[in-house]
């Protein structure tokens, strides 16, 4: 595992970097494609729009010379202010069940321990709901947006 966290390599994604923005915005239609394609475009743009915030970081994953994830996260200011809220994760489905979730998991844990957080939260639906688990994320009996509050000590 240690051999493929050194070739894989985290890729801030900012609005004048062309092609991290076409990665993003590319795996983030897969990720939306339940959507209607104008709600995921807003929805892609509307998180481009934040970047740039403090504490708020959008990730591509990167092995190789391919992308093959994502993930937007924030140190949160309002609901539970300190702690590290995982807004949107994904890894490409020919990617999964592989280790790469866990892996891009473990460098969100070292970018919000860097900046004191000790405790992350997550909404999430039912399909990926045992990933979070096997990562030890914990039910909290709460409903947000019709998607259950999960979260961790790490």
């Amino acid at each position: 595992m240690a051999h493929l966290e050194e070739k894989a390599e985290l890729i801030s994604v900012t609005n004048d970097e062309p092609d991290t923005l076409s990665a993003f915005l590319n795996l983030g239609r897969d990720y939306l494609s339940n959507l209607p394609p104008d709600e995921h475009e807003r929805f892609l743009q509307s998180i481009l729009a934040r970047q740039g915030e403090p504490d708020r970081w959008l990730l591509l994953l990167r092995y190789g010379n391919e992308y093959i994830g994502f993930v937007h996260m924030k140190i949160d200011r309002d609901e539970r202010p300190g702690w590290g809220f995982i807004l949107e994760f994904y890894i490409v489905p020919t990617k999964r069940r592989s280790g790469w979730g866990r892996r891009l998991f473990n460098f969100v844990v070292k970018i919000l321990r860097a900046r004191g957080v000790k405790n992350i939260w997550l909404l999430t639906t039912p399909e990926p709901e045992q990933f979070w688990h096997a990562l030890g994320f914990k039910e909290t009996s709460k409903i947000q947006n019709g998607q259950k509050v999960m979260v961790i000590t790490t």
